[in-house]
């Protein structure tokens, strides 16, 4: 049996090299044994940006809780319910420290209330994936929006954050800038961004694409798409997706009374809260040859995931679900009829009856997202 703890020291480095971009896996790299901590890339802290700011980083993780009731017999009948379904959740993680604060995957600043003060969450033993990031930027009303970041070189202190200021417009910090710079060229306002394939872009409200050059400058990579009312990046499975949504701004609320367009507010209540109901999403890939978005009918076996600061995607095997082809949204309309419980939505690209399909998907949407403690 080979000795993995002789593997080459430039094997191993150049392995850890791969790794460097998450902090988990190259934690779990590095305690397989003395050799391989010793020539891995060294664990550092999350990106930094000049003071008095500071970047947070967090990872989306799925968890794979241990099997209560494993299978001793290897020629038995494999039983499809004995393992546990995944918990879907999002870390604060510090490598350097030993402790870390959960919050709702979809959420930016609502956190999972533990029924203990503090728990044990061993990632060393418990088998996971590490979905996708999510960047916010404290003390600073510049840009509250999502965030992107690409690494720009091989040292983790090498990246590129670009983000959409107050303005519409966006904005592009580089490692060793004194600040974040505005980018003057805008068609129309922005809607989100996105890091692909070590590259950042932007989406606009036509869903005109872009993207970042070295130089600070843009270059267009799609054509817009006309159609909805808000438009989100994904990377997905080696492909950038758009997701269009369709809204409907017909319900409002004053003073706890609910309307809709057509009813009769009561005097002194004009003064109304309105909420906007998704309705529907379309889905486009991107052609970077062709320069254009492509739509895509369904998404298959995808199972989309829009929070507030971030956008990622995983299959409903690794999710423990009977079907994907969905998309499962923050939605805090009380009318949203895509709506179920915790303040999420689900919609489906089934064809037929969208609304049940989603709404079988809901109770298993609303266990993945659970609090796991």
């Amino acid at each position: 049996m080979a000795d993995w703890s002789e593997l080459p020291e430039e094997l191993l480095h150049l392995i850890s090299r791969r790794l460097d971009h998450s902090c988990l896996y190259l934690l779990r790299f590095r305690s397989v044994c003395f050799s391989w901590r010793r020539y891995a890339f060294p664990l550092s802290r999350s990106f930094s940006i000049p003071e008095p700011y500071s970047l947070t980083h967090r990872s989306l993780i799925l968890l794979y809780p241990p099997n209560p009731n494993p299978n001793p017999n290897p020629n038995a009948n494999p039983n499809p319910n004995a393992n546990p379904r995944p918990w879907l959740i999002k870390a604060d993680l510090d490598p350097r420290s030993s402790t870390a604060r959960l919050y709702h995957p979809l959420s930016r600043s609502l956190r999972f209330p533990p029924k203990r003060s503090h728990f044990s969450l061993d990632l060393q033993r418990l088998r996971f994936r590490e979905l996708g990031s999510e960047f916010l930027i404290a003390n600073t009303e510049l840009c509250a929006d999502k965030m992107a970041l690409a690494r720009t070189g091989e040292r983790k202190d090498e990246f590129a954050l670009l983000t959409i200021h107050v303005s519409g417009k966006l904005v592009l910090y580089r490692s060793g800038d004194e600040w974040f710079t505005i980018i003057p060229d805008m068609w129309m306002p922005y809607d989100d961004v996105c890091a692909f394939a070590g590259a950042l872009y932007g989406v606009d409200s036509t869903g005109r694409a872009v993207t970042v050059m070295p130089d600070g400058g843009l270059a267009v990579v799609a054509a817009p798409v006309f159609g909805g009312d808000k438009k989100f990046l994904v990377e997905s499975e080696g492909e950038l997706l758009l997701l269009d949504v369709h809204l409907w701004g017909n319900y409002f609320c004053s003073d706890g009374l609910f309307y809709e367009d057509d009813d009769e507010v009561e005097e002194g209540h004009e003064g109304a809260i309105q909420w906007e109901r998704t309705v529907r999403f379309d889905v486009f890939r991107l052609d970077g040859e062709g320069g254009r978005w492509v739509e895509m009918g369904e998404l298959g076996d995808r199972v989309l995931f829009l929070g507030d600061d971030c956008a990622f995607s995983a299959s409903a095997v690794d999710l423990g679900l009977a079907r994907g082809n969905c998309v499962v949204f923050r939605s805090d309309g009380f009318a949203d009829d895509n709506r179920v419980a915790k303040g999420i939505g689900v919609f489906s690209f089934l064809a037929a009856s969208r609304l049940a399909a989603a709404a079988a998907a809901a109770a298993l949407i609303d266990a993945l997202i659970m609090d796991p403690l």
